[in-house]
């Protein structure tokens, strides 16, 4: 049987920020890889990848348009990928290791997202929501409890499952959960993969996990990290966070890239805070873990 080819995926839509995030994402990635790196994006960004960025990235695809109503970005990824399998990166992410080893999950599953697969014996919050209860609301015996940022998948059968996930999103997800919303829950594109996900009894990829998680933030040393990948989803010390841009801003410049300054990152950190505020707000008050 012959090898798969493969690359790597990143996604930017709607706004240039996200590109600038995805070219030092894509940087940080080649230090650690020789597959490819592709974008998959709409027109406009696709015009100023061509005219400003032409060698950041091997392929440019666009986005299908029925994937576009801003939280389904990802589950166009399939359609658009031009490999046989591909692990996605987040474009607010910045790789500090390596993460072929991420195509071994493809073994045993057709796509694997990080996380841990949950029954109705574990009650978490995610995102605002009991996973037990989203369970029971939508009759299912296992729940993905899973981070998007980071995935592989097979070409072919993720083509038809991310279909799935669009669907149950638009006509499941935002009419059913609708309440749980205006009492603070977030419904982003990871509750239809979690339950979705569940349904088909999806695989998460095995342990140790890949990224940082929010409580070993103040623990990363970008010079010596423990972990290959880290996710922009919870403040970073100013130390940290300026070693980080510093070590971006150095890779724009050995590639002949252009360096805007850390603008798009300081937009991503300023909303990350105010998240981050927001959340202990909610904790204080008790406010999570709705039913659905």
């Amino acid at each position: 049987m012959s090898h798969p080819n493969r690359g790597y995926l990143t996604l930017a839509a709607g706004s240039s920020r996200y590109l600038e995030m995805a070219v030092d994402m894509a940087l940080s990635l080649r230090e650690h890889t020789e597959y490819p790196i592709g974008l998959v994006c709409d027109e406009p960004i696709g015009q100023i990848v061509t005219s400003t960025y032409p060698n950041v990235f091997d392929t440019l695809s666009i986005l299908g348009v029925e994937f576009r109503g801003g939280r389904t970005l990802k589950y166009g990824l399939a359609d658009a990928c031009p490999w046989d399998e591909a692990i996605f990166v987040d474009a607010d992410c910045l790789v500090l290791g390596p993460l072929d080893h991420a195509f071994d999950a493809l073994k045993h599953t057709p796509i694997a997202f990080l996380g841990e697969l949950l029954t109705k014996n574990e009650d978490e919050n995610h995102h605002g929501f009991s996973t037990r209860r989203l369970m029971d609301k939508f009759d299912i015996d296992h729940y993905l409890k899973t981070n998007s940022g980071f995935f592989a998948f097979q070409r072919k059968p993720a083509r038809s499952i991310m279909r799935e996930f669009l669907h149950f999103f638009l006509d499941e997800a935002k009419p059913g959960l609708r309440l749980s919303l205006l009492r603070g829950a977030w419904l982003g594109d990871e509750i239809a993969i979690g339950i979705v996900g569940g349904r088909l009894g999806l695989e998460p990829m095995p342990n140790p996990s890949a990224m940082y998680w929010p409580a070993e933030f103040d623990t990363i040393d970008p010079d010596r990290p423990t972990k290959p990948l880290l996710h922009f989803i919870w403040p970073l010390p100013e130390t940290t966070f300026d070693k980080l841009m510093h070590m971006a801003e150095n890779r724009r410049k050995a590639s002949g890239v252009a360096w805007p300054g850390a603008d798009h990152w300081m937009q991503e950190l300023t909303s990350l805070k105010r998240m981050a505020q927001r959340r202990r707000w909610l904790e204080r008050f008790k406010i999570g873990q709705h039913t659905p």
